[in-house]
């Protein structure tokens, strides 16, 4: 092999894959769904987000849900 094709190859070949990602997220926006707006009507069951942390903290109790915030509410 020749050094000036070498050294494209080197220098274009990153080059030319830099392009093809680029015009791959470029090339448009993908649809997605319209944003809820607060007037709308909620239309999904709520969801309980909680954590599982052991009570005593790592020791070899089994899993609870839950916890509690410390302070005044």
């Amino acid at each position: 092999m020749s050094t000036a094709l070498t050294h494209s190859l080197i220098g274009g070949l990153p080059l030319l894959l830099a392009l093809v990602l680029a015009a791959l997220i470029w090339r448009g926006k993908n649809p997605h769904p319209a944003t809820y707006e607060l007037t709308e009507p909620w239309t999904h069951a709520p969801i309980l987000w909680a954590s599982e942390e052991p009570d005593d903290h790592g020791q070899s109790h089994p899993f609870t849900v839950g916890g509690g915030a410390s302070g005044k509410w």
